[in-house]
């Protein structure tokens, strides 16, 4: 199982999802992630719990999300990054909802 992406209302009920059937963002996770210490958001995302970033949050992580695009060289990868991206950018400035990680 991947790393699903889900723009949530405030109860909890997605919006929007990017599901990760292929594991894009597992590999992106154990591989580059884990390890990027100036991250805010990004470092917090794994394959086995669940990450929630609330209005304040959301634009960190869209940074960080869109400097990943260059570092992801595999197609599959990174057009699978592109679409996660265009959701969060749906989530900008939309209130009492949230962007929502879930590993397995």
């Amino acid at each position: 199982m991947g790393i699903d992406v889900a723009w949530t209302a405030e109860n909890g009920d997605p919006k929007r999802e990017v599901f990760d059937p292929r594991q894009c963002l597992t590999e992106l996770s154990t591989e580059r992630w884990y390890k990027l210490t100036d991250s805010k958001c990004l470092q917090f995302v794994d394959p086995w719990g669940d990450a929630v970033f609330n209005q304040s949050q959301i634009p960190h992580l869209l940074r960080e999300l869109r400097a990943e695009l260059p570092e992801t060289k595999e197609a599959e990868i990174h057009a699978h990054l592109e679409k996660v991206i265009r959701l969060i950018e749906r989530a900008i400035d939309q209130m009492h909802t949230y962007i929502k990680f879930t590993g397995d």
